[in-house]
């Protein structure tokens, strides 16, 4: 079986099934790269985004033990997913938390650990930072604790 080309050429079918057959391959990898390419450059853009989102649509979110999560940001200088909480109650109290703090961090990172809503993020090495302020005395952080690859591998 013979086919005719664009400009009057005559290929054999099976040539012209193996162009077309390439010419697929080409585009399909060159899409693969680009969307991998972009996946890379944009996970950045990604947390920052999400972080946005989630901030405007579901915080602040009902309190949970004294506890309630106000905010997340997004600090690319320091690829940090920084989440900002409010203590209430009986937990806002600078002496209760001074002393548990090895607690706190240990059940922070273990919770952390277990999470799987940040996997991609953990899998791409991003930091996270957990900042607890006092309601009682505005503009008091009670309590910090930030999170390497390091501490969550």
């Amino acid at each position: 079986m013979v086919s005719e080309g664009q400009n009057g050429h005559k290929f054999p079918f099976h040539t012209t099934h193996l162009i077309r057959i390439s010419m697929k391959r080409v585009v399909f990898l060159f899409t693969l790269c680009a969307m991998l390419c972009a996946c890379h450059g944009s996970l950045e853009d990604r947390a920052a985004k999400e972080c946005e989102e989630f901030t405007l649509k579901k915080c602040p979110t009902p309190m949970v033990n004294n506890t309630q999560l106000d905010s997340m940001v997004y600090e690319p200088n320091t690829r940090t997913i920084h989440y900002y909480y409010t203590f209430f109650n009986e937990v806002d109290d600078e002496r209760v938390i001074n002393a548990h703090k090895t607690e706190l961090r240990k059940t922070l990172l273990e919770t952390m650990k277990a999470e799987t809503g940040s996997k991609m993020y953990k899998d791409a090495g991003f930091n996270f930072k957990y900042s607890y302020a006092s309601n009682k005395q505005k503009g008091k952080v009670l309590f910090e604790a930030n999170f390497t690859k390091n501490d969550y591998k």
